[in-house]
């Protein structure tokens, strides 16, 4: 039978053919050029916006009839809002807020309508003595600034409760807490507990991740599809399937068309992954020390190794799914039917996926970073920001290589049965009925 034909060397040659038309075109080249500049600089977009950014000074104005609260107010902003990054030289570093006290309310606010003035702390005093604080921007009011001025409120409530104590209580200078995090389930790297900056950066970093993955499925997906579907319409089917059996073809055209998307995939992204490797380094050398803290910290060989591998598996599992797609179908034009329930599935990985990066590590997160195809997503998300055992990521390996194996008999079964019916335009039931006797 011709499921039982060696694969080489036709299956080679089909793959070779399907690589080179695509590598050589010249709109592949260009595309491959566009793309990795546009995504370098987007990877360099944190190190823009800093530099950019980095002499810009926000102006908050304190706003208060008493002397005393005028003073604590802009001491404790000062001791929240201008807290210098990790790393970063006090003598160098600038602070990102000017804050000080206004005089003037009718001014301030005017200042404030024109953008001369980014932000106002009005601190009052109600009839039965508790303080009200009004945070006045004309950003959002749940940005990082009035985040910041909520905390600032709620110390210098404190401190004025604190002010209510008897005479000669030393209560000292008001000092910024030092506040740490730890969680049960972090991510655990050589026996430590990740510290919170880095888990948030894993965050971020696998965000990047899942959101490549998702795309690059979607559009190359898409080409091993089209590819598979586009001789089936066309006359050289005739002459294909004289020279090489449907297995051989089918596996030839999905690792040629499948590796010249991974070329051109890897061809973007390893400019980009050196950029956020070396970020912080990079950062430095523009900025000066003032550039710590960017949100590529996290990033580390055995992360990026996980991500290389589910990459493969994923793109291999999903590009057979496709493959079987464009099995199935008489000509190109019909796969626009079917590319949103493909889309849909992928979808549904990458919404796992981002439960999981914002902190899921129930039931949930455990079975869908173990059942295909939303464990290629699941599980590099629960790498990313939580601990997974070895024996986790062990049984999530085997599972998706065995789910790629059946996928790919049940494509080439598809495959081998839409030659069979090369020129018709059947229906599920003849498809179904000519599958059964090609077994």
């Amino acid at each position: 039978m011709a499921r039982h034909d060696p694969l080489l060397p036709n299956a080679a040659i089909v793959a070779r053919r399907e690589y080179v038309d695509r590598v050589r075109s010249k709109l592949y080249r260009i595309s491959t050029l566009v793309l990795m500049a546009l995504a370098v600089g987007v990877a360099l977009t944190p190190i823009a916006l800093r530099y950019f950014d980095r002499a810009r000074v926000d102006e908050i104005g304190v706003i208060t009839a008493d002397d005393d609260l005028a003073a604590a107010t802009v001491a404790t902003a000062n001791g929240i809002m201008n807290i210098p990054p990790p790393g970063a030289d006090p003598k160098e570093w600038t602070p990102p807020y000017a804050i000080g006290r206004l005089l003037d309310r009718e001014l301030a606010v005017s200042d404030l309508a024109a953008g001369r003035l980014d932000a106002i702390i009005e601190v009052g005093r109600l009839a039965d003595g508790t303080l009200q604080v009004t945070y006045r921007t004309n950003g959002p009011a749940d940005g990082v600034k009035a985040q910041l001025a909520g905390f600032t409120a709620l110390s210098v409530a404190i401190l004025d409760w604190t002010s209510s104590l008897p005479p000669g209580s030393q209560l000292g200078t008001f000092r910024t807490p030092a506040f740490n995090t730890e969680s049960l389930v972090g991510p655990v790297e050589n026996g430590q507990a990740v510290d919170a900056v880095q888990v948030a950066s894993r965050g971020f970093l696998g965000t990047v991740f899942i959101i490549l993955m998702f795309i690059t499925i979607l559009i190359y997906g898409m080409w091993v599809a089209t590819g598979v579907a586009a001789e089936k319409s066309s006359r050289v089917m005739e002459l294909m399937i004289s020279a090489a059996s449907p297995r051989q073809l089918l596996v030839g055209k999905v690792i040629g068309i499948g590796g010249a998307g991974l070329t051109q995939y890897l061809a973007i992204a390893l400019p980009v992954v050196l950029v956020l490797a070396f970020q912080d380094q990079i950062a430095r050398a523009i900025l000066g020390a003032g550039g710590a803290g960017l949100p590529t910290g996290g990033l580390t060989l055995g992360l990026l190794a996980a991500y290389g591998l589910f990459f493969l598996l994923g793109f291999a599992l999903f590009a057979l799914i496709y493959a079987a797609v464009g099995s199935f179908v008489s000509r190109p034009d019909d796969l626009q039917t079917l590319s949103l329930p493909l889309s849909l599935v992928a979808m549904a990985g990458y919404l796992c996926a981002l439960v999981v990066l914002l902190g899921s590590a129930g039931t949930f997160a455990r079975l869908t970073s173990l059942v295909p195809p939303l464990s290629p997503f699941s599980m590099l998300a629960r790498l990313m920001v939580s601990t997974v055992q070895p024996w986790e990521v062990a049984l999530s390996i085997g599972v998706l290589v065995a789910t790629i194996g059946l996928v790919a008999a049940a494509t080439i079964r598809i495959y081998a049965t839409g030659v069979l019916l090369y020129g018709q335009r059947p229906g599920i039931r003849a498809f179904i009925a000519a599958a059964w006797r090609a077994h």
